[in-house]
């Protein structure tokens, strides 16, 4: 079978659709594919026993070449494997599948902003700025890209001030509280839009959704109105999840905002600020020198530990 290995990649994204895989994680999938599948095809590469270690790590390499972040090099690895799992489980369960080592990256290189850059944000929002208007939701929600193109006037609840977040990673509903700044930024913006329903953010041509691209585009563009080098959405979660754990925000409550199945999920975040938490015990745990208790001991005249 000479072009077996695309034939493979066309049977897996079909079990893609039907495990109802989002849209979004189909097409990141099918990207990932035809950047991995030209290479096989310059390399004379067309079966899957020829997908080897020694032809994994040339990829990598020839990823890493090209210049690409190691957090891209990551997801088009993260398909493959995914691809190379499917082959064994459904098309052949002899074959062994290769070992594929991702590349180390720092979950912060995108983020998180920090409190300068914040601040210049904020600055800048105004309801007659649609671009501002996307990234002070992000900012103040920690929603992901693919929930926030979803939201609809009609999911929002100033009344209560609640949104409905209906498109999620893990397909579960979430009800985020919405802080009363970004419900009156809402409230201008819709109004000065003449927005009645359907999406919040939609384009300017029929109303429609916006695509993947186009959030990361508006976002770019914002921020580097505002003098940030920075880019990506995803580096407004990394900051949401900073200032949470900055103020000692209860793990579980994190979990439940960000609506993660487990807590796994949660402590990657908590990790990344261990140096902001190891700060927070000098402050607020019962021995700590800063803390309440500490000086309550010691001004009783109590000997020092």
């Amino acid at each position: 079978m000479k072009n077996e290995i695309g034939n493979v990649i066309a049977k897996w994204q079909k079990d893609n659709r039907v495990r109802n895989l989002s849209p979004d994680t189909i097409e990141s999938y099918g990207a990932s594919a035809r950047d991995f599948q030209a290479f096989f095809e310059q390399r004379k590469i067309h079966k899957m026993k020829q997908i080897t270690d020694d032809v994994i790590r040339d990829y990598t390499l020839c990823q890493i070449d090209r210049g690409c972040a190691p957090r891209t090099i990551n997801s088009r690895l993260k398909a493959l494997r995914r691809l190379l799992n499917f082959y064994k489980a459904e098309i052949r369960p002899s074959y062994t599948v290769p070992n594929i080592r991702l590349q180390r990256e720092e979950c912060t290189s995108r983020g998180p902003l920090t409190d300068d850059q914040i601040c210049t944000l904020v600055r800048n929002f105004s309801p007659q700025d649609a671009d501002s208007v996307l990234v002070a939701f992000i900012l103040d929600t920690g929603i992901r890209s693919k929930s926030v193109r979803h939201v609809k006037v009609d999911d929002l609840d100033f009344e209560n001030g609640l949104v409905v977040i209906r498109v999620t990673k893990n397909h579960e509903v979430l009800v985020l509280p919405l802080s009363e700044a970004l419900r009156n930024l809402l409230k201008e913006y819709i109004a000065f839009n003449q927005i009645k329903d359907g999406y919040l953010f939609r384009n300017r041509n029929g109303g429609g959704m916006y695509d993947r691209s186009t959030v990361y585009k508006f976002v770019k563009r914002y921020l580097r109105r505002c003098g940030i080098q920075k880019s990506g959405v995803h580096l407004f979660r990394y900051t949401f999840g900073k200032i949470m754990v900055e103020n000692n925000c209860n793990a579980m409550l994190l979990q439940k905002w960000f609506g993660h199945r487990t807590m796994d999920e949660t402590k990657r975040y908590i990790r990344l600020y261990s140096s902001e938490l190891k700060e927070a015990c000098e402050r607020v745990t019962p021995l700590a020198k800063n803390g309440k208790i500490y000086k309550k001991i010691y001004s009783e005249g109590l000997t020092e530990l």
